[in-house]
């Protein structure tokens, strides 16, 4: 794409929906289209959304606030609950560190941060000391007594940082009717050609009915067929899996009833080859296995996630998918700009799916909006989501290198694969030798999304301690949030009221 300033492309095609399309054109609306772009939005009529239950980062919060829609209509369109963090049970064969729980932190509410720091660097140097991540956070106590991050006064939910379980169909039905009702040009149509111009650029797609949409600029949401990005452009998936062996998930949604527990978090439980999310979404709860296809067998995965959830899944179909690692070298290539699935996908560990969607899109409108899209800029803007997903990665495999399980040759192979970047490394080293673990963290992750108190999370969570620091702790009676995180609504009752408000 030849260097240009000015104004945003007066025309904007955006191809394929799904949550990816459809928060594009929410956020594109808002930005470009104020600046004179106008949006288009081509969906095929004949592609179903796959709705297994996502989990998403606070980030998400930010989304909902630009756009202008408030936390009842995902509630009640989306059937939305609230995601205070994540709990991981069985990535260790210890009796002391059976689970952690990974919360989002909230600046006002840091009060015993420095003391889980503190606790974690003695402990490294042979001191036994309490350091589960679950008994220093506010949103662990609040997960703990199944709360809402609502309450009354002085529970302040502008004070908490939270995020959303939700059906991601669902979602993008909403975004999408908010969309045509704000005015996008919307499409219903399956396209049968995508061309290319003298000089490389997209110039328009042809729909199976012989319609042709020109734009100035493309987007592709096409999801893993990359219709645009891969097959038009020809940019290829640089893989994970030498970093992450999972390629697959099978997905099973079971019925609430009043005996199910619906928790306000993300439950990640370490199975034989892989592990299983717990999703609480609306009157369902998603179950999901993410898993190798070198080490276990569909028909085995399927058995074993049925035995996780118990009786509840019997009688209900599992869906399979196949999920295929990696990213982009380039997600911004000549006037196309892959956003979602179409850009790369990690695992859904740590829910970061939407999350980098989210900052795809974000960056991408910022620098339009600014009339920035030269050559420069988009070499800016791919160097900066490559560090995104980059980073993230080095997170996600961090759970696999410092798993301490030895019931199967997956988990054994996870943790002795050397395949690791610099970066993880420095921060196991810091961590192992005992010196200042935030100056290495500084140095390592500074640009990173997971601030320091994550990563001490993990480590800590994992029980990555000297043998002689393993001895069993004392831990407190009560959560030192207990007396406010009590005063908070029930969660489940909360999404109730709302929904039937």
């Amino acid at each position: 794409m030849s260097s240009t300033q000015g104004k945003p492309p007066e025309n904007i095609l955006i191809v394929g929906g799904g949550s990816a399309g459809w928060m594009c054109a929410s956020v594109f609306l808002n930005t470009m289209g104020k600046a004179g772009s106008r949006i288009t939005l081509i969906e095929s009529p004949n592609i179903p959304s796959i709705g297994v239950g996502e989990g998403t980062t606070p980030l998400f919060k930010r989304f909902l606030n630009f756009v202008g829609i408030s936390e009842e209509e995902l509630i009640r369109h989306c059937k939305a609950s609230y995601k205070l963090g994540i709990k991981f049970p069985g990535w260790t064969n210890s009796e002391e560190f059976p689970s952690y729980f990974h919360p989002f932190t909230s600046p006002g509410l840091t009060q015993f941060e420095d003391d889980f720091f503190s606790y974690c660097d003695r402990r490294r140097q042979r001191e036994n000391l309490n350091t589960d991540p679950g008994d220093f956070f506010f949103n662990a106590a609040l997960a703990s007594l199944s709360k809402a991050p609502l309450g009354p006064p002085p529970c302040d939910a502008g004070k908490l940082e939270y995020a959303y379980h939700f059906d991601t169909a669902l979602v993008a039905d909403y975004l999408k009717q908010r969309c045509i009702d704000l005015g996008i040009n919307y499409v219903s149509a399956d396209v049968s050609e995508v061309v290319q111009n003298d000089q490389g650029d997209l110039s328009h797609v042809l729909t199976e009915s012989g319609e042709k949409l020109t734009a100035d600029f493309f987007v592709d949401c096409t999801g893993f067929r990359k219709l645009l990005i891969g097959k038009t452009l020809d940019e290829k998936i640089l893989p994970y899996k030498p970093r992450l062996f999972n390629d697959s998930a099978c997905v099973i949604r079971t019925a609430v009833s009043e005996d199910v527990e619906f928790p306000p978090y993300t439950e990640s439980t370490a199975l034989k080859c892989g592990w299983a999310w717990r999703i609480p979404i609306g009157s369902k709860i998603s179950w999901g296995y993410v898993h190798s296809s070198d080490y276990t067998s569909k028909e085995d995965a399927e058995q074993e996630l049925r035995s996780l959830i118990g009786e509840d899944a019997e009688g209900i179909d599992a869906l399979y998918i196949k999920l295929e690692t990696g990213r982009l070298a380039q997600h911004w290539k000549r006037n196309c700009v892959a956003i979602g699935l179409s850009q790369g996908f990690i695992e859904p560990l740590e829910a970061t799916a939407l999350a980098l969607t989210q900052f795809s899109i974000n960056r991408f409108a910022t620098h339009f909006t600014r009339g920035g899209y030269s050559d420069a800029h988009r070499d800016f803007y791919n160097d900066i989501i490559n560090e995104a997903f980059d980073r993230t990665i080095d997170y996600i495999q961090m759970h696999y290198k410092l798993n301490t399980r030895e019931d199967s040759q997956y988990w054994i192979d996870c943790r002795e694969n050397d395949n690791i970047t610099d970066t993880m490394r420095a921060i196991i080293n810091g961590w192992d030798s005992g010196g200042d673990f935030i100056e290495v963290l500084k140095e390592q992750v500074h640009r990173s999304s997971y601030a320091p108190y994550s990563w001490y999370c993990i480590m800590a969570g994992m029980g990555r301690f000297p043998e002689n620091a393993r001895q069993p702790t004392v831990r407190q009676t009560q959560h030192p949030y207990h007396e406010l995180a009590i005063q908070h609504h029930d969660h489940y009752q909360y999404l109730q009221n709302v929904s039937a408000s």
